[in-house]
């Protein structure tokens, strides 16, 4: 390009004096004027020419830096201008590419965060929002975007906000346990690169809850199988001693079986629920006639129907009523319903109830006009070893399993299990089954 500009000036000042000395031999007044203004045509024309490639990829460079989508520059321009043109397309290129690469991470990310069941929370060195994913905003019950917000007016906890302090979080980063809005969350916070701190958020709820149920279970289980194993032990003891005359013996024996019977009735509730609990069991369906299988149950229980004076009737809706599932699970559900009512409800009537709803699918439950139970209760009635009133509920007998083995059945048949009712309006308690389908016995979904 240098050269070209040499020669470009040396024809320039060439045609120049050429111009000037025609001019002066024709005798043209003012020559040199002339001669100046046509050199100065030519020369503005010049400049043109060579700063015009110039501003063209200045122009497309200033495009590139301001993202903006430039036509390509034409590389078939010779010399310099195109070797220029050519460079600045590769260059585009190959922004472009890096672009869509960071569009394609970006995407990634942004989907990672949404989809990811923690919460994600990142902070300036502020301590104001720079980022926040939907799970921690369904968290924190916010309606608007919490980014540009400082933390202390999000979060209502003056010990989380501390803990996520950039300035207190050390550089191998912290974890702790603290409730937000009522919900237990194992907090990880750690330093960003670019300064700044990002912290997860792991909601620990229902896994604290699991393990109060177990905690619970196991000491409700040990008192319940140590009771009758007390009992034993003492009526034991007592048959130990030789003056006990021989009536009292044969009762304090019987205690013995019967405090025995009970235990063994706990273990045989305890691994129905384990079985009911593995997920390699099988559930063996099969159509089941209602009626005869609700009236078939209700004649077993006519002794202690009879001795509490209660009065049962049977409500099946149509008559005809068939279901399809497991016969043992279906006659434990009702036996333990009928068998829940009479205990613990002190009923005069017990309605055993089966119809088909809109929805194809089969309710079938028991209702008492019994004591009732408070609407707070109605919820954990299904949990093992609940009792609404436990000194009643000892005073009756039962193991404190059978509304837990009527739930997991219900389940495991891909149903679910229920209860209405309020103190003195009598308790109904129902499992709802799926309708009919073609397979008759297959793999049940876990519990």
């Amino acid at each position: 390009m240098r050269a070209r500009l040499f020669l470009s000036l040396a024809g320039l000042s060439a045609l120049a004096l050429l111009v000037y000395l025609l001019l002066a031999d024709r005798g043209v007044p003012a020559p040199a004027v002339i001669t100046i203004a046509i050199s100065v045509a030519f020369a503005a024309w010049l400049a043109r020419h060579f700063t015009e490639p110039l501003r063209r990829a200045a122009g497309f460079a200033r495009n590139l830096t301001q993202g903006e989508v430039s036509p390509r520059l034409p590389e078939t321009a010779a010399g310099e201008t195109g070797d220029l043109y050519r460079a600045l397309n590769r260059l585009a290129e190959d922004h472009r590419h890096r672009l869509e690469e960071r569009g394609a991470e970006r995407t990634e990310t942004e989907v990672l965060l949404r989809e990811m069941g923690d919460g994600v929370l990142a902070l300036d060195l502020s301590g104001r929002v720079v980022r926040a994913n939907a799970e921690l905003c369904s968290v924190l019950g916010s309606s608007e975007p919490p980014e540009g917000r400082a933390l202390a007016t999000i979060l209502r906890n003056p010990q989380l906000v501390s803990f996520l302090s950039p300035a207190e979080v050390p550089e191998h980063g912290r974890t702790g346990e603290f409730e937000v809005f009522g919900r237990i969350m194992l907090v990880t916070a750690r330093r960003l690169p670019a300064a700044g701190v990002v912290a997860v958020f792991s909601d620990l709820t229902e896994l604290r809850r699991l393990d109060t149920i177990r905690t619970e279970f196991v000491a409700n289980a040990s008192h319940e199988l140590k009771t009758p194993l007390t009992a034993i032990r003492g009526f034991a003891e007592t048959l130990l001693d030789l003056g006990v005359p021989d009536a009292e013996r044969s009762t304090f024996a019987e205690r013995i079986v019967e405090h025995a019977d009970r235990m063994t009735a706990i273990v045989d509730d305890l691994l129905t629920l384990a079985r009911l609990e593995d997920p390699r069991r099988e559930i063996h369906r099969r159509p089941v006639a209602v009626v005869p299988l609700v009236e078939r149950i209700v004649d077993g229980f006519s002794a202690r129907l009879e001795a509490g004076a209660i009065t049962t009737t049977v409500e099946v809706s149509p008559r005809d009523l068939e279901l399809e599932a497991d016969p043992e699970g279906l006659r434990q559900i009702l036996e333990n319903l009928i068998d829940n009512a009479i205990r613990h409800a002190n009923p005069s009537t017990i309605v055993v109830q089966a119809e088909q709803l809109p929805s194809g699918e089969i309710k079938l439950g028991v209702q008492d006009d019994g004591r009732g139970i408070p609407s707070s209760q109605l919820e954990r009635i299904f949990e093992r070893f609940c009792r609404v009133d436990p000194s009643r509920s000892r005073a009756t007998g039962g193991t404190g399993l059978g509304l837990s083995i009527v739930k997991h059945w219900a389940e495991a048949m891909g149903g679910r299990a229920a209860a209405e009712g309020a103190v003195g309006e009598g308790t109904r308690v129902h499992v709802l089954l799926p309708p009919p389908s073609p397979k008759a016995n297959e793999l049940a979904p876990q519990a």
